[in-house]
């Protein structure tokens, strides 16, 4: 049977990489998000473009 410091010992190993496994997952997020908030902001900037150029057509077409 694993002595209480033996158990201890182990806890706290987890702990620690536990810690730096999360840390890794943060690091992974915040370049995630980095990337998202660029696809939103192109597709935003498309989706205009494309509202615009729908009314530029629907103006075209009513002063005809």
């Amino acid at each position: 049977m694993s002595s209480l410091i033996e158990v201890e010992a182990k806890v706290d190993s987890h702990i620690d990489v536990c810690a730096v496994r999360y840390e890794g997952i943060a690091e992974q997020m915040r370049g995630i998000n980095a990337r998202l908030k660029r696809i939103e902001q192109m597709t935003l900037t498309v989706a205009g473009a494309v509202i615009l150029f729908l009314l530029g057509l629907v103006f075209k077409g009513l002063m005809q």
